[in-house]
């Protein structure tokens, strides 16, 4: 038969072993059964994923990706410190270092589209810079690390193409000036520009031989001509025909004003058009003519003046 100090003892161990059996559940089965909570509540915000499964395709592009990144393109020197490097060839690599400036140099009249977008904008500072004027300006940017060992890359966006680099902080190394080739636009270019000058000498040559066609048998030439008007500003310089055509050269000036309208008096003595050009401020008339006017608006305010052959014709 128990006493009653025995049946004390048992109570107070069974007391202290309910109190202790929830402590002694291990650790990791705590951590596991909050790792399952997670999983298993996609709609929570504590719900963790820590990889995405790739499919083949996109496995596949990632490939492509890296090797493109890989590849190993050689920078060549250039002029006033660049560094050179084929656009598209590869990735840019850009070596910069605390407390120093580096700059990445673009096309000459390339012009920046939005800002440019930088992995690691905490810890690199970035600023646009231009130099240069008129068509020749070129768009630099201006790169500086706060800390050496930084790794991002950087992506530049003009009217003309997108720049995509990698940026590298060294605690010594570094290199100040980044420039670019355009093999690519070499070619089209070039022949753009022969094109445009070929195209250039045809119309000089043509307005030369248009202007100047009456020169060349100056025996032929004929000065007769009077003037008659008050308008100052319609006045030609001179007058004269070549025997089939009629030259009427105006003032410099009249490339800044609106031209005006030449019409053929007929022995009826109305206006009528005629067929001709105007050719570096001189009119190129396809016929000779006794009289004509140069007229200039419309109505009562319409400013006029008269040519007339001296001689007319027989």
């Amino acid at each position: 038969m128990l006493n009653p100090s025995n049946i004390l003892t048992i109570s107070i161990l069974c007391a202290a072993t309910i109190m202790v059996a929830p402590a002694q559940v291990p650790a990791q089965d705590s951590a596991a059964q909050l790792e399952q909570t997670k999983s298993d509540s996609p709609g929570s915000s504590l719900a963790v994923k820590r990889d995405v499964p790739l499919t083949p395709t996109a496995q596949e592009a990632v490939r492509v990706s890296e090797k493109w990144r890989g590849e190993s393109i050689s920078p060549v020197a250039g002029a006033d410190g660049r560094v050179v490097y084929n656009f598209g060839a590869g990735l840019p690599t850009v070596v910069c270092a605390p407390l120093r400036v580096c700059i990445v140099e673009l096309q000459p009249g390339e012009k920046l589209e939005g800002e440019p977008q930088i992995g690691d904008s905490v810890r690199w500072n970035i600023a646009p810079a231009l130099y240069g004027n008129g068509d020749q300006t070129t768009p630099i940017i201006v790169l500086k690390p706060q800390l050496a060992g930084l790794d991002t890359n950087l992506l530049i966006t003009t009217d003309r193409r997108a720049y995509y680099l990698r940026l590298i902080s060294k605690p010594v190394d570094y290199v100040a000036r980044v420039a670019f080739q355009y093999p690519l636009d070499q070619s089209p270019q070039k022949w753009q520009e022969q094109l445009a000058e070929q195209r250039e000498k045809e119309r000089q040559t043509k307005a030369h031989s248009d202007a100047t066609a009456a020169m060349i048998a100056a025996d032929k030439l004929n000065f007769e001509y009077k003037v008659s008007g008050k308008s100052e500003q319609l006045q030609p310089v001179r007058v004269f025909d070549d025997g089939s055509k009629t030259y009427i050269q105006m003032p410099g000036g009249m490339q800044n004003r609106e031209a005006p309208v030449l019409l053929i008096i007929g022995t009826d003595g109305k206006g009528e058009m005629s067929n001709y050009r105007v050719r570096q401020q001189t009119y190129i008339v396809d016929r000779l003519f006794d009289r004509a006017q140069l007229i200039l608006g419309a109505g009562k305010k319409a400013q006029k003046v008269e040519i007339a052959r001296v001689a007319p014709r027989g």
